[in-house]
């Protein structure tokens, strides 16, 4: 068996776990209070939750798929970039597993991240390869989220906002936009890099300044490989109008319709509030936040629930089973290629 060395001490590795479960407990306890405090509205779950046909879980979980094929895609093209062919089945394998891995374990993103290097190395992919897949598309994902906060802006007027409220929303949208640009600046300077080495403070952790000089070289190889790193990007964007429609699908399961600006703002709020949370899998605030800004936007507390709580489960909670799935086939296929290989 294939093994990822750690990056972190003992000594580190306690401390973030205890800051981890501390996160957990916060996020429980405000779960708890949530659902305390709706507690009339939640009680009207099961009455709107008896509305849901085959036919709409069908049109989820067949939007579910298709944003795991697009998602995957993306991750092969990115690949691609690096000189690294595989196939796209195999991608999804990876995509999955390594998202169920996530989802289950509370270290959370790191897990995921671990756990997608070593099943593509099982596959024959170069260990320096995958990290700087994952590397590159986690600097996407600042670009990535770019339009999400964009976009809604052309609909401000659309929304019935009180002038503060509609403020708000494009100081907020511009600063996280100026605020990624920045800091994708700041990491591909060599100049910025130098001067925060030669820092006394920062220079007795020299792990600190490895990750920054590894951040500085995925920047500058994102920004090298701009062509051919647009294609997966546009896929990227592409997911966005895949989850609105999954958003419409849920409102409509419950017989109620909706605008596109309504759902393109409270979804974009949504991701904005959960992006900014080093919780892991973003689990629960996610969901306080979802239930929260659609409140926020007109739509009963009650219903923004029970929406919240069917996309969730096809978003969050179905690629759970297919990413077991796909974690026991990609360790089998290595289990057998090892046997073969003795």
């Amino acid at each position: 068996m294939n093994h990822i060395p750690s990056s972190s001490t003992p000594a580190a590795s306690k401390t973030s776990s205890k800051a981890r479960w501390l996160i957990l407990l916060i996020t429980l306890a405000m779960l708890g209070w949530f659902v305390y405090s709706r507690r009339g509205d939640l009680a009207l779950l099961p009455q709107y939750l008896r509305q849901v046909t085959v036919g709409n879980l069908a049109e989820l979980a067949s939007l579910e798929f298709l944003f795991l094929a697009l998602a995957a895609q993306s991750n092969r093209l990115v690949y691609r970039s690096i000189g690294v062919n595989n196939s796209l089945l195999e991608q999804l394998q990876l995509l999955v597993a390594a998202s169920t891995v996530e989802r289950l374990l509370p270290s959370g993103g790191a897990a995921g991240m671990s756990s997608y290097v070593w099943l593509a190395h099982g596959r024959g992919i170069p260990v320096s390869e995958s990290i700087r897949m994952t590397a590159t598309t986690f600097v996407m994902g600042y670009l990535q989220i770019v339009p999400l906060l964009i976009v809604p802006l052309f609909w401000i007027d659309s929304y019935n906002f009180p002038f503060n409220e509609a403020v708000v929303l494009v100081v907020v949208s511009a600063g996280f936009v100026i605020l990624a640009a920045g800091l994708a600046l700041l990491i591909g300077s060599q100049r910025f890099l130098d001067w925060i080495s030669n820092l006394q403070f920062v220079s007795r952790f020299p792990r600190v300044i490895a990750s920054l000089v590894a951040g500085r070289d995925h920047v500058r190889f994102s920004w090298r490989n701009r062509r051919e790193l647009l294609p997966p990007l546009l896929l990227l964007w592409s997911l966005y109008p895949v989850r609105i429609a999954m958003l419409e699908a849920c409102f409509s399961a419950f017989h109620t319709q909706v605008s596109l600006p309504l759902l393109w703002a409270g979804y974009s709020l949504t991701i904005l509030i959960s992006f900014l949370t080093f919780l892991p899998t973003t689990l629960g605030v996610f969901e306080l936040s979802m239930v929260g800004t659609f409140a926020l936007l007109g739509v009963p507390t009650d219903l923004a629930t029970a929406v919240t709580l069917l996309y969730r489960a096809f978003t969050y909670w179905l690629p759970v089973p297919l990413g077991l799935l796909a974690w026991w086939n990609l360790r089998r296929r290595v289990v057998s290629s090892e046997y073969r290989n003795q």
